[in-house]
């Protein structure tokens, strides 16, 4: 019979209840078990003999049994010709399936990451200690950091032997906040602290423009994909500024060249939401900034002031006086156990750019969909992972199967995820590499290899990589 004639049959009854799909489900699993007669358990009296006390008890007793099966949500719900289960319990079937083939071996290759000392660079500028702000991978052998003296470093991870910079030279007269490499990996634009930020060329380590705009340090800075002329800065004034190195420009007598940006959204994540102020709201900082891969033309952002990240347009004026809030085309809500607001201090997008991973500053990492933000998905949390700071970062493996957080206590967590995203069986690996707050994380671009760059308030660059020997040993015995 029909699912839907099934439903129909149901409805027709009347009644103050609408059936609803599976109750037709179960009222025909029902019927079906009581007219199903098991093998040997035939009625040995003919048909119009009445049956005995035993044939009226387990009568009774499969009654009893089928109204438990149906109040489980994770039973299977069996009706001719296939078979529908729970949506929990299909849920759970499914995650099951997605980390059995390769759980053993994501597991071995998480706990085949080491450190040697040849591969840790203590930063140091002007001669005195300098803390690492930002480290990220520009091409599978280049390592781009800054530090808060204002210099770039830039290593070869592939180079044998101990790790030191093959470049260096000092970018700007204030800490470095952020680096992000552009596409071909031959340019690369800055974040500071004094206001600004510039495009370099690498290789000849020379400035091809800045951009000034911002009122306070910038913190952070983010490419389109796919475009080497477009990029969105964030900055603790709480403003977001799209820059485009084509348009808006000035070039000096001694040729230096200066950018204004091509749009504005200010006030972007208010530190507090009053209707009908007369007063401009403040801005709180703007931490985090994501440019989105399904649409170039939009980008995330996280603040200071709450777990929400927002999605803005940035070809749209999203204010249209000065005194308005900006409105953002989307925004996902605050997470259901969130008691206050407590800020986001970095995002992560995964590399098939649906899901969007926000380090929050309750100790939790938040799985937001990209495509359509609500409610967060998920909630990834760890003993040994907490973020009491606007520093600590995340990265995303090209695999999109490792997710890394830096920690408040030093370590790194290295989650294992499913196919939906999510740490579902609990793996992870802890890195014990650094002293103090590990706060910058990258993965290197190249899937083939796993290699994982941390650093740390302590001023030591690790590079991690998957020994050989370890790997093959853990998946012999995981």
């Amino acid at each position: 019979m029909a699912l839907t004639e099934i439903t129909q049959r149901a409805n027709n009854r009347g009644g103050a209840r609408q059936t609803t799909l599976f109750d037709s489900l179960g009222a025909a699993q029902r019927r079906h078990k009581r007219t199903r007669k098991a093998p040997g358990q035939e009625n040995t009296h003919g048909e119009n003999s009445p049956p005995d006390e035993a044939e009226q008890a387990a009568k009774r007793a499969r009654t009893r049994d089928t109204a438990v099966t149906d109040a489980q949500p994770q039973v299977t719900l069996v009706t001719r010709p296939f078979t529908m289960l729970g949506v929990h319990a299909a849920l759970r079937q499914r995650q099951r399936q997605a980390l059995a083939p390769h759980s053993v071996a994501a597991g071995a290759r998480l706990a085949a990451l080491v450190s040697p000392a040849a591969r840790a660079f203590r930063v140091a500028g002007d001669g005195a200690g300098a803390l690492p702000l930002a480290c990220k991978y520009g091409g599978a052998a280049r390592l781009a950091l800054v530090d808060e003296a204002g210099f770039v470093s830039v290593f070869d991870t592939r180079r044998g032997g101990a790790l030191a910079p093959v470049q260096r030279w000092r970018a700007h007269d204030n800490a470095v906040f952020d680096i992000e490499w552009c596409g071909d990996g031959a340019q690369a634009v800055t974040a500071s602290a004094d206001e600004t930020c510039r495009l370099w060329d690498v290789e000849r380590e020379l400035c091809l423009g800045t951009f000034a705009g911002h009122a306070q340090t910038v913190r952070a800075v983010s490419w389109r994909h796919g475009d080497a002329h477009c990029f969105a800065s964030a900055s603790r004034d709480g403003a977001i500024m799209a820059w485009d190195v084509r348009c808006n420009r000035t070039v000096a007598a001694d040729g230096a060249r200066a950018f204004r940006p091509v749009n504005v959204i200010a006030r972007a994540h208010p530190a507090a939401a009053v209707p009908r102020a007369r007063r401009p709201v403040a801005g709180a900082s703007v931490t985090a900034v994501r440019h989105l891969r399904h649409n170039p033309c939009l980008l995330a952002s996280a603040g200071s002031a709450s777990e929400a990240v927002r999605f803005w347009d940035v070809r749209m004026r999203v204010a249209s006086r000065a005194s308005a809030l900006p409105q953002p085309v989307a925004a996902s809500l605050l997470p259901p156990a969130a008691r206050r607001a407590r800020g986001t201090s970095s995002l992560a997008l995964d590399p098939d750019a649906t899901r969007l991973y926000a380090a929050c500053n309750d100790s939790a990492v938040y799985v937001h969909s990209a495509l359509a933000p609500a409610r967060p998905l998920a909630r990834l949390a760890a003993p040994e992972f907490e973020c009491r700071s606007f520093n600590v970062g995340t990265a995303m493996s090209p695999c999109g199967r490792h997710l890394a957080a830096g920690s408040s206590t030093g370590s790194v967590v290295v989650w294992e995820l499913d196919r939906f995203g999510t740490n579902a069986s609990g793996r992870r690996a802890v890195l014990q590499g650094h002293a103090k707050e590990a706060g910058c994380v990258a993965w290197n671009p190249d899937s083939t290899r796993l290699e994982l760059a941390t650093c740390g308030d302590d001023g030591i660059l690790r590079v991690w990589h998957e020994d050989a020997l370890l790997a093959e040993s853990a998946s012999r015995d995981p």
